[in-house]
């Protein structure tokens, strides 16, 4: 597809300067060129243009960045201009194959032709259109959901793409074509960079069309992700249309924001040019999370059904949960050890043995896929598994996946307001909270990751009553804790990163900026989940003997997650410290109710302790979820 820049340059050189002097210096008829300038103002074509307000700029202009997208020079914010330029261009006939505006622009000039019927308008040749179109074969839309990925930065909230299905149902949905719009990143940046250009817009982001399956294996293997897939209620007329505007927009590019302009938000504005129900970006000024990107599309009930695609992993798990305990070993063994086969699966019954042998070979991939390559011996033994379990005729009764009892869009909304009155020492405090995204382990958990916790944007102001005076008392621009914990077959690091501002809790304490980082283990029992991290701090301020101060010591914590009550008592030591050598101590405990979906009761308590003086502070809040 790459022949579109090109073609498109060529056309512009050629085709549309060369008629420059022509047609596009002839005025159009008054009553013309009022019609013309009604229907730029049009919502549809302002669709199809991308044309966004601003939120911190006040500007109207196109999201599309490549100069390529527009047949008018100041298209990209004069929408009169181009669809003046659009219907000189479509106008045009005896055009060579392929390259007609009409070729290049199919959804424009298809949406242009409807608002005159009476002007006959010549369609030109454009084979390369249609054998794309042909190919695609589209009849009917599904919104692919990747759930979120916790120890992937770039996949943290999730990720969305569309799949466009065969009006046949005996066809593969593997074989459909998907569009996705990603960052084009460079693959040398490492995930810090990436994360930093992400957030800035330093990547041109692209949209792309590719089979299904190929997705299908990045996110359910590769990267080891449940997937939901929401059947749109998009007509046939609109999913042809949304095909054409894919063809003219999949050779340009537009900046690409990790929390606004991101795959959900873009894929949201492509559906918006296919139909003219549709107005679904217009939800998302500030951020676009994709888990709220699907409730905007149930909110105008375009979502006929949900199915669930539980990854790999998750199918590991589920038939290790299924086995006996002899099983789970001996599967593992299967793989870990040179044993011979035969040896290790003789004591146990045929159904066991076929299960050992699938688990085993489950358990293979795993750990192929986790180092991105698979050695000749773990393939050796792969195949020699499989053809251990051919020989077995007996099933393995092995049940399937049953999908979570709450999907990941039916859980809590992704801004959060708090209210908060505690006391700090000898001073009360009136604490108000705002929080843009996304989850805290203390939330409300169901469909959400369990033991996950993602925190972008959250701001505290709080107001001092004896010394009358508000203060910032945290800014947190981000505040990661992946607790994934250790299973029989899989042992994931539990991690965390946090970046922002705060103070320590007492009125007259100074603000400073913090970097802390850990990594450590989480196990989950029948009591809960414990953890515990190595953790480095990194704070700076004047308040510090050098400006600054480098800690190191434990976190551990016991975590509870249930649908009514959560719970997390956590203590954080910093025992060794360099610059500064205070040694700094906490013990904070909190317990949480569900009052309703969108809403939870909190009480906390806190003791800090730093140079022989200690602190307590006690809060009771109000969590409201929006």
């Amino acid at each position: 597809m790459n022949r579109f820049r090109l073609l498109t340059a060529a056309l512009c050189l050629s085709v549309f300067s060369a008629s420059a002097s022509a047609q596009a210096t002839e005025p159009l008829p008054d009553a013309l060129q009022q019609r013309l300038l009604q229907l730029s103002e049009a919502r549809q074509w302002r669709h199809l243009l991308h044309v966004r307000d601003h939120v911190f700029t006040a500007r109207t202009i196109s999201q599309n960045d490549d100069d390529n997208f527009f047949l008018a020079e100041q298209g990209k914010s004069d929408f009169n201009a181009e669809i003046v330029a659009a219907y000189r261009a479509f106008l045009r006939t005896g055009m060579a194959d392929n390259m007609s505006a009409q070729c290049h622009f199919p959804a424009r000039y298809h949406w242009l032709k409807q608002q005159f019927p009476e002007r006959h308008f010549i369609d030109q040749s454009c084979s390369e259109l249609d054998e794309w179109l042909a190919e695609l074969d589209a009849y009917s839309l599904t919104l692919i959901f990747p759930a979120s990925h916790i120890n992937s930065p770039s996949s943290m909230y999730g990720h969305t793409l569309v799949r466009m299905d065969r009006k046949d149902p005996r066809k593969s949905k593997l074989l459909s074509y998907s569009v996705n719009f990603a960052a084009n990143a460079d693959p040398t940046d490492n995930e810090l960079v990436f994360s930093y250009k992400g957030l800035a817009g330093g990547y041109p982001g692209v949209v792309s069309v590719m089979p299904y399956y190929v997705k299908t294996n990045e996110y359910q293997h590769m990267e080891y992700r449940d997937v939901w897939e929401y059947e749109l209620d998009f007509t046939p007329a609109e999913v042809r249309q949304f095909a054409r505007h894919v063809w003219e927009t999949q050779d340009t590019y537009f900046d690409y924001y990790f929390f606004d302009e991101n795959c959900s938000y873009r894929l949201l504005a492509l559906l918006d040019a296919a139909s003219e129900r549709a107005d679904l970006a217009d939800d998302f000024s500030i951020k676009a999370v994709p888990v709220d990107t699907i409730r905007s599309l149930q909110k105008r009930d375009l979502i006929k059904r949900a199915h669930y695609r539980p990854s790999a992993a998750t199918s590991l798990e589920y038939k290790g949960q299924q086995s006996s305990p002899q099983v789970n070993l001996a599967a593992r063994e299967l793989v870990d050890t040179e044993q011979q086969i035969a040896q290790l699966i003789a004591g146990l019954t045929p159904r066991d043995q076929a299960r050992a042998l699938e688990l085993a070979h489950a358990y293979a991939r795993y750990l192929a896929i986790k180092k991105k390559q698979s050695s000749p011996q773990l393939r050796k033994r792969t195949l020699a598994i499989l053809s251990a379990r051919s020989k077995i005729k007996v099933s393995s009764e092995f049940d399937e996946t049953p999908p979570p009892p709450v999907r990941d869009d039916q859980g809590h909304l992704t801004q959060r307001a708090r209210f908060t009155a505690g006391q700090s020492g000898d001073d009360a405090f009136a604490q108000l909270s705002w929080r843009i995204a996304y989850h805290e382990v203390m939330d409300l958990p169901s469909g959400f990751v369990p033991g996950s916790q993602i925190q972008m944007g959250e701001v505290d102001l709080r107001y001092w009553s004896d010394s009358d005076e508000l203060k910032l008392q945290n800014f947190r621009v981000v505040d990661v804790l992946s607790l994934s914990h250790q299973t029989f077959f899989q042992k994931p690091i539990a991690w965390s990163v946090s970046v922002g501002l705060e103070r320590f809790n007492a009125p007259e304490s100074e603000l400073y900026s913090y970097l802390k980082v850990g990594f450590g283990r989480s196990y989950l029992t029948g009591l809960g989940r414990f953890y515990g991290l190595a953790e480095g701090q990194l704070l700076a301020d004047n308040q510090f003997d050098e400006g600054y101060q480098l800690s190191f010591g434990p976190r551990a914590g016991w975590l509870i997650q249930d649908d009514q009550f959560q719970h997390q008592l956590e203590l954080n030591w910093q025992p060794l410290a360099t610059y500064d050598n205070p040694a700094r101590r906490s013990l904070s405990w909190q317990l949480g109710y569900r009052l309703s979906d969108s809403m939870q009761l909190r009480a906390g308590f806190e003791r800090q302790l730093m140079r022989s003086q200690g602190n307590n502070e006690t809060e009771l809040s109000f969590v409201w979820y929006f």
